[in-house]
């Protein structure tokens, strides 16, 4: 009998121990899986974000500072729509870029929220730069207003512009209480200025 009970025991403890191993193992494997959405994410946001700054830093590059083209820098803005002139390639060439938010409707991912980035340079095809869950700008004058009324043509007075943007994971972590949860990160520059616009 007593042998009987050191088996019963011994099946108890072990079971006990398989199952505190498997559940280790589910919670490091969360955490891993996690984390790896997590940097992609910013990943994600990183390489938008890189292009999108150097881009507008350069805005109005090339471009005549004569009064009568002052205002051809920025030809369109809103808060999720710009349209502006530059030379990309320094050849002498005034190139218009344009970046605009798309639909959730262009892409088919489990996140319903988001939607494409997309960058046009003249006349040329349309393509997505990126995937974002928001995408805002705000524009400001040279004494530090913030412009609010749009949509701008033709805006001279732009100075300063502030980007942000939110990325979220594609496929969702986990659900809680029924919501699905994803992975986020969001990006901000504040007060970002070309100096082809500041010395305007």
């Amino acid at each position: 009998m007593p042998a009987m009970l050191d088996v019963v025991i011994s099946m108890i403890l072990g079971i006990t121990i398989v199952l505190i191993i498997i559940n280790a193992n589910m919670i490091v494997g969360e955490g891993w899986f996690e984390y790896n959405n997590e940097m992609l994410v910013q990943e994600m946001l990183l390489s938008t974000a890189t292009l999108i700054e150097g881009e507008f830093r350069n805005m109005g590059f090339g471009v005549s500072k004569t009064p009568t083209l002052s205002a051809g820098v920025i030809e369109y803005a809103d808060r999720q729509h710009i349209k502006f002139t530059s030379d990309l390639n320094r050849t002498g060439t005034i190139d218009t870029v344009e970046y605009f938010i798309g639909s959730t409707d262009d892409v088919n991912f489990q996140n319903e929220a988001i939607r494409p980035l997309h960058r046009r340079v003249n006349s040329g095809e349309t393509r997505s730069v990126g995937y974002v869950t928001e995408f805002q700008l705000r524009y400001f004058e040279k004494n530090g207003n913030e412009l609010t009324t749009f949509p701008l043509e033709g805006a001279a007075n732009i100075y300063m512009i502030e980007i942000e943007m939110e990325v979220q994971n594609p496929h969702a972590l986990h659900r809680d209480d029924g919501d699905e949860v994803y992975a986020v990160t969001r990006w901000r520059q504040t007060r970002l200025g070309s100096k082809n616009l500041i010395t305007r």
